[in-house]
């Protein structure tokens, strides 16, 4: 999963799998150890702590619940998966949590009205919207498909930078390559490897794309449909602050997905950040019908900034 995932067609089915299913095992060896090597039940407890903990993403810093450091933005991103989720629902949403930003990615294409307070920007399937002015935006493609909105906003503190991303989905890839019949398919590899490629490749843009605006200040939120432990956000996207990996606390998984009889959840919706944006708290949001959850992160600004953030990818 961590070297070979992103890269290689059984890696990626790995990394974006069920993680549960490594617990099988334990299910067959533990009543083994209880019969006949019971000392045997220390290695399968750090085996079972393996898994649950780095395998599965159990994040272990504060309790999102409990912050000792004042906030000054609240921000929102939610995949709410075309008509599962009306307008009125999500402007009901931005309320229950009090949002100041928030990106809506897979609108459907019909009207996507918000209350008169919220200044919004939509392009294809994706909506940025904010409290604040939005002073300009610009527009990335995946032809045909919007990937990426960029809108700088007046805030108290100054201009902000703020995005919105929609990248490609590995389930594409999965779909191909796996069977109900076969567990395999290997016809399909080529096809497979060819989709990984092309993540790498968005990804890329559109990290050098956001980069090259000059604001100092900037949060990066929307569906990357990448983990944490991919190859492609370890390479591309880690020098941002993820909110929900500095300030969250547990799985926070945002996706409930099936592919084919496997059903398994992941987290793959981010909010990231430049240093001059510090989260201090982050949590996953209700259940509204979609089959991601909303992410919400809470920002404070850092006075003194010594880098504009994002490494090279």
């Amino acid at each position: 999963m961590y070297f070979s995932g992103d890269r290689w067609w059984f890696g990626t089915v790995l990394l974006y799998g069920p993680r549960w299913i490594y617990f099988f095992p334990l299910v067959v060896l533990v009543p083994l150890a209880l019969l006949w090597y019971r000392r045997g039940l220390w290695m399968l407890a750090v085996v079972a702590l393996v898994i649950a903990w780095p395998m599965m993403g159990f994040n272990l810093t504060k309790s999102p619940l409990v912050s000792s450091e004042p906030a000054d933005l609240r921000v929102l991103t939610y995949n709410i998966k075309r008509w599962e989720v009306t307008a009125d629902e999500f402007a009901g949403l931005l309320d229950e949590v009090q949002a100041d930003l928030a990106v809506v990615q897979e609108i459907a294409p019909r009207r996507f009205n918000l209350p008169p307070q919220w200044h919004v920007k939509r392009a294809g399937e994706s909506l940025l919207v904010s409290r604040y002015p939005i002073v300009r935006c610009d527009i990335s493609k995946r032809e045909p498909q919007v990937n990426g909105i960029y809108c700088v906003l007046e805030t108290p503190r100054g201009p902000l930078g703020f995005a919105c991303v929609d990248i490609l989905t590995p389930r594409r890839a999965l779909d191909k390559v796996l069977d109900e019949t076969t567990i395999f398919d290997l016809s399909q590899i080529e096809a497979t490897q060819k989709m990984i490629e092309d993540r790498w490749y968005e990804s890329s843009g559109l990290y050098a794309w956001i980069a090259s605006f000059p604001e100092e200040n900037k949060i990066i939120a929307g569906d990357f449909n990448l983990t944490v432990d991919s190859p492609i956000y370890r390479r591309i996207w880690s020098s941002y602050a993820n909110a929900f990996g500095r300030s969250g606390f547990g799985y926070g998984y945002t996706k409930f997905t099936k592919i084919n009889r496997f059903r398994y959840s992941a987290r793959i919706d981010h909010i990231l950040s430049t240093p001059g944006v510090k989260p201090v708290r982050a949590w996953v949001g209700p259940d509204l019908g979609s089959d991601h959850y909303p992410l919400i992160a809470e920002f404070r600004f850092v006075d003194s900034v010594a880098s504009t953030g994002g490494g090279t990818p």
